[in-house]
């Protein structure tokens, strides 16, 4: 058990090394790609949030498939997240999995909004984020960081891009604003709920 921040340290330092040592025995074997079941490391327990627990963050989603892929979803960006924040990857690696993490909370907010406005706003994306905040469920500072949100997740269509994508900011401020954009959401749609129907 690991009780301060020097036995921390230690720990983290021979763990390093043994991730690096079954690298090296892998590739030095002639897989360093291929799937070699006795060289997974056990995945630590308790950081990746249930489905239940995100399924519950979300109770204004009424489509329950919906919600459970939702769910689903964050479960991966979490797995994207303990690899950006627990190792030490860094330049267009770092990016890309920044880039990734921002594309699933952008087509999460898509989704949101589709569902909770269906029968309201058939609207596009940036449609339905002026619907709403027409209708005060959302406040401008708040649609503008969503439809940047959104601008930023259709960069996932590569063919589309004018610049090379180490030329984006995929970095630490973007990771945060994505993520205060997808929080502020659920928040204003947890406070107001479902909108009355009629």
């Amino acid at each position: 058990m690991i009780d301060s921040d020097d036995e921390l340290n230690k720990a983290v330092a021979r763990a390093s090394e043994l991730l690096q040592e079954i690298h090296n025995y892998c590739r030095d074997a002639g897989h360093p790609w291929g799937d070699v079941p006795k060289a997974k490391i056990r995945f630590p327990r308790g950081f990746i949030r249930p489905a239940s627990g995100q399924r519950a963050r979300i109770p204004f989603v009424e489509d329950a498939n919906l919600k459970s892929n939702i769910a689903y979803t964050l479960i991966l960006s979490d797995a994207i997240l303990w690899l950006s924040i627990r190792t030490d990857i860094y330049g267009v690696p770092l990016e890309m999995l920044t880039k990734v993490y921002v594309f699933i909370l952008g087509s999460i907010c898509e989704s949101i909004t589709k569902d909770y406005l269906r029968g309201f706003c058939g609207k596009n994306y940036k449609g339905r984020t002026e619907y709403m905040v027409n209708k005060k469920i959302i406040d401008k500072p708040l649609k503008t960081d969503l439809d940047w949100l959104w601008d930023t997740r259709n960069n996932m269509h590569l063919f589309l891009l004018s610049q090379r994508e180490y030329k984006t900011e995929y970095d630490y401020k973007c990771h945060n604003r994505a993520v205060l954009a997808f929080r502020g959401l659920i928040k204003a749609l947890r406070t107001r709920g479902r909108l009355p129907e009629g």
